[in-house]
């Protein structure tokens, strides 16, 4: 018996119970026909593999006058975002051990005394290098990382600077949100201490998605193709484009669901690696996706009034 054939087999039963059941119950018969059409569809989907995350679009009041400014720090060959929002600041990474100290004198610059979500996406030098720096310097509220740990000294100092201040690490559900000002993120990814994610550390990156109004963007860490594949992504306005451009990331179908209207590359100049590879901004093109890096443009700052984003010029 084919499988088309046993679909509809098993729609029928649905269908032939539920009547039964709503009819007991002593519902007219419009509204079985209402009730039974909507169990159809929905044994229809989920049979047919077509169920969607519905929890994967948030909405957000546009608060006049207020704009959300996300800043993709210039640390070299490293990552760092900053995101303002009413008052509130997210700092997504913190650059190399080395450029730590530069982290702090930026957002010294910009007056800022309290980071009230701060995140290492992952437990890579080139992302955490920095948070220990941010953690003596600053009040600290929440600290999300993933449940994957390492023996590096980068590691460890950034446990010992969580230690002095008393604080503590949360690692985030996926599907969790939290507000950060008028803005609101949901955790999209996030590492959970499995074997694969500790032989392959970029495997384990948070990935958080903040909408404002009807805008959003994706923050990627160093998320590789077999997290993209993992689910399903909504269209997006601004991407952070995962692991520098590399060729381990960005697949073709990851990048058509989200399709972005702008893509930020955060990238050493002249890097060994050869980041950003030639075949992601191929694809990004092919999109018509306008793409910044911090190689060429050093920091990039994105103003987002909830109904448009815009790159500071």
């Amino acid at each position: 018996m084919g499988r088309k054939k046993k679909n509809k087999i098993i729609y029928k039963i649905i269908i032939a119970v539920a009547i039964i059941i709503i009819a007991l119950l002593g519902i007219d018969f419009e509204d079985i026909k209402d009730q039974s059409k909507n169990l159809y569809e929905d044994a229809k989907n989920y049979i047919s593999g077509e169920v969607q995350n519905t929890n994967q679009t948030l909405q957000t009041e546009v608060i006049n006058g207020e704009n959300v400014i996300v800043h993709f720090i210039d640390v070299g060959q490293a990552d760092s975002i900053l995101v303002q929002s009413d008052g509130k600041n997210m700092l997504i990474d913190a650059g190399t051990n080395e450029i730590g100290k530069t982290v702090v004198k930026y957002l010294n610059d910009l007056g800022i005394s309290k980071i009230d979500y701060l995140v290492g996406t992952h437990p890579h030098e080139d992302h955490i290098g920095g948070l220990d720096d941010v953690i003596d310097n600053f009040e600290i509220g929440t600290i999300y990382m993933p449940k994957v740990q390492t023996n590096t000294k980068t590691f460890e100092s950034v446990l010992d600077s969580v230690a002095k201040k008393n604080l503590k690490i949360t690692s985030p559900n996926v599907g969790e949100v939290f507000e950060l000002g008028n803005a609101k993120c949901e955790i999209m990814a996030c590492g959970t201490g499995s074997t694969t994610e500790k032989k392959n550390l970029n495997l384990s990156s948070i990935v958080i998605r903040m909408v404002y109004g009807t805008q959003s963007f994706l923050f990627t860490g160093d998320m590789e193709v077999e997290n993209e594949q993992a689910r399903n992504w909504p269209e997006t306005t601004v991407l952070k484009v995962a692991h520098h451009g590399s060729d381990t990331s960005s697949s073709e179908n990851f990048l058509e669901q989200v399709h972005p209207k702008i893509a930020v590359i955060s990238v050493g100049k002249d890097n060994s690696y050869g980041h950003p590879k030639q075949t992601t901004l191929d694809k990004l093109n092919k999109l018509n996706t306008k793409v910044y890096r911090t190689d060429l443009q050093g920091t990039i700052v994105v103003i987002c009034d909830g109904k448009e984003c815009k790159v500071k010029e």
